[in-house]
């Protein structure tokens, strides 16, 4: 009878059983994380997080099969090529709704759905579980502590895309009629020919909640788009 630590080590090497193990609980990680995105109508859900996952775990075996069978390779330059892969994936899952910004939660969490399978494919089963539950708390039970610490902030600071730069003092006029204050305005160094991006700092000095905020600024003239940073 096999003892505990001939069971660990039997499941860090590659072979038939630890492979499938490995992939089911790619699936499972992933799909965990996708499911509450899917829930909430994100643009990538539980097929794509079990996708990403997955393939991630599937690279990592990959990396440790040539090492080991062929002497030669690096199992972690594999690992980073898709850590840099998976950026268009994220970039896709950003979109522009009513000139607020969304996705930005989505998009990390495909970006921890790949490591999580990095992990899983390498063998590190207790780092891809333990990272799986805290990433799963995160996006649905900290949305209400965030909004407890965040809900009421003096300062705000808000990346915005402007149709161009002369709508800026019309911009202030208006957060000066609601009783908000333009302060620090920081030019985007590289602009693009349509759009005038910066980052604001806004004055709230009615203690107006951030959803209260980001509706009251979509809404003004010239304002093509906009994310409040934390």
């Amino acid at each position: 009878m096999l003892r505990g630590d001939e069971i660990v080590r039997f499941l860090h090497e590659l072979n038939y059983l630890s492979v499938v193990l490995r992939i089911g609980l790619a699936m499972l990680c992933g799909g965990a994380l996708g499911i509450e995105r899917g829930k909430t109508n994100q643009p990538a859900g539980m097929r794509t997080y079990m996708l990403v996952c997955m393939g991630s775990a599937v690279v990592m075996m990959t990396g440790q099969y040539t090492y080991t069978h062929f002497e030669s390779g690096d199992p972690a330059r594999l690992g980073a090529q898709v850590i840099s892969g998976i950026g268009f994936l994220g970039a896709g899952s950003i979109v522009s709704i009513k000139a607020k910004v969304k996705g930005l939660t989505t998009a990390a969490g495909l970006w921890v759905s790949a490591c999580i399978g990095l992990g899983i494919g390498i063998g590190f089963y207790t780092g891809a579980i333990a990272a799986t539950v805290a990433v799963y708390l995160t996006i649905t039970k900290f949305k209400t502590v965030e909004n407890v610490f965040t809900a009421y902030d003096t300062w705000l600071q808000a990346y915005i895309k402007f149709d161009s730069l002369e709508v800026i003092p019309e911009f202030s006029r208006a957060l000066e009629e609601k009783g908000m204050i333009l302060g620090e305005i920081q030019l985007n160094k590289k602009q693009s020919k349509n759009y005038t991006s910066a980052v604001v700092m806004i004055k709230n000095p009615k203690r107006m909640s951030r959803e209260e905020i980001m509706d009251f600024l979509s809404e003004q003239k010239g304002v093509h788009s906009l994310a409040l940073l934390p």
